[in-house]
C-alpha cells in the first residue's frame, strides 16, 4: 500500500490534468496537493481522484501504469 496525492496545479503538465503521485515521487509538489489515501495500486487512486476532478492522469515517473499521455 502506498500513499497517493493529487497535484492541484494543472499548469505543471502539458495536458493540464490533475496528476496523481505517490508520496515518494520527486515530482510531488511540496504544496498545492490533496491527499487521496492509501491504495494498493494507482488505478484505485485515479478512481478516487476522478470523483473530485475531471481530468486526471498518473505521473509518468511514479505511476507509469496509469499514465495516459
Amino acid at each position: 500500500m502506498k500513499n497517493y496525492w493529487v497535484n492541484k496545479h494543472t499548469d505543471t503538465n502539458p495536458h493540464n490534468d490533475y496528476e496523481v503521485h505517490t508520496e515518494s515521487c520527486k515530482y510531488l509538489p511540496k504544496s498545492h496537493k490533496t491527499f487521496l489515501g492509501r491504495f494498493s495500486n494507482c488505478q484505485s487512486a485515479i478512481e478516487k481522484a476522478l470523483k473530485e476532478y475531471s481530468k486526471v492522469d498518473g505521473c509518468k515517473t511514479c505511476c507509469p501504469d496509469c499514465h495516459k499521455y
